[in-house]
């Protein structure tokens, strides 16, 4: 009789703690499902792309060539990783929980830049979330927010055809050329107007040469000629002028002009040994000159910019 009470006992003490276990077991809240994107966006400078984050997630920016810096306007809310070792990849995630806003500039290697604005909904958020953005050379010209991108499937009918800038096609037919007919610029045996001998970093080809209303423009390419890396200068344009006065010693001189330019393009900066970049300057040619005037492409490197390389440029385009 006793053994069967301490049986019973021992079932309702035990059956107490395990229902006690039960309650005080703990219940965690279900995180809200995350909608990932992934999006491919191209390059451009006039427009700024929205990123959504969520906190606890990373977003991976793959860019088409190395990244030079990186600038989060409030790093205490966002953190932003870019590492030499992966020089075309950035990450991004909310460094807080809450709802937060700011922007992100990523400079490239070419010189251009990207702006976008990072948008973190915090833990509460149903927005998708970016976990790739991928950046390609521009072509479109035209840049949305990732939203756009997710939807451009089915709004491309819609959309009318993009009329790419016609600088932007010359640099892309020059781009394009495989063997450019590379020359040292002056004459072999010809000096720069300052006397002294051709840049030697440089050699050059003159591409296709058109006429814009009252501006020209140039396409061009140059190549490392060094067993160094050189960096690229932007265009300069000139118009350079003898002197006849009457004095001998002038008559050696040469008068340079520099022309205004109104836009460039330059799809490389730096140049490994033997590499090549493409290029194409817009400038506003002079309505006429002399017949000795000479009208010259300036290209130059950051270490030797008084030697620049000089290419004549036909003060008339060919046309119909």
């Amino acid at each position: 009789m006793y053994s069967i009470r301490i049986i019973g006992l021992i079932s309702i003490l035990a059956g107490g703690v395990l229902s006690q276990a039960q309650q005080l077991k703990p219940v965690t809240a279900t995180p809200a499902d995350v909608k990932p994107t992934v999006s491919d966006l191209s390059i451009s400078g006039h427009s700024v792309t929205d990123l959504h984050l969520r906190p606890l997630f990373t977003t991976t920016i793959r860019l088409p060539e190395p990244v030079t810096s990186v600038a989060v306007g409030a790093p205490s809310l966002f953190e932003v990783e870019h590492s030499d070792q992966e020089p075309r990849l950035v990450f991004v995630k909310p460094s807080t929980k809450e709802s937060a806003t700011s922007n992100l500039v990523i400079a490239l290697q070419s010189g251009q830049e990207i702006s976008m604005r990072l948008l973190s909904d915090g833990d509460g958020g149903n927005t998708p979330v970016d976990f790739v953005v991928n950046y390609r050379p521009p072509q479109s010209f035209l840049i949305g927010s990732s939203d756009a991108v997710a939807h451009s499937v089915e709004t491309a009918r819609d959309e009318k055809p993009t009329t790419v800038p016609l600088i932007d096609q010359a640099l892309k037919t020059q781009a394009e050329i495989a063997t450019p007919d590379w020359v040292g610029g002056l004459a072999k045996n010809e000096k720069n107007p300052d006397g002294k001998a051709i840049a030697k970093p440089l050699v050059a080809a003159l591409g296709d040469v058109r006429e814009k209303g009252d501006e020209m423009l140039v396409a061009y390419s140059v190549m490392n000629t060094t067993d160094h890396w050189i960096e690229v200068l932007p265009p300069q344009v000139e118009l350079n002028s003898p002197n006849l006065g009457s004095d001998k010693k002038k008559k050696r001189e040469i008068l340079a002009e520099q022309i205004p330019i109104t836009d460039y393009r330059l799809n490389v900066r730096r140049l490994a040994p033997g590499e090549r970049a493409d290029g194409a300057v817009q400038f506003a040619r002079p309505g006429f000159k002399q017949s000795k005037d000479r009208l010259l492409l300036q290209l130059a490197t950051a270490s030797a910019v008084d030697t620049p390389l000089l290419m004549p440029v036909p003060f008339v385009a060919p046309g119909r």
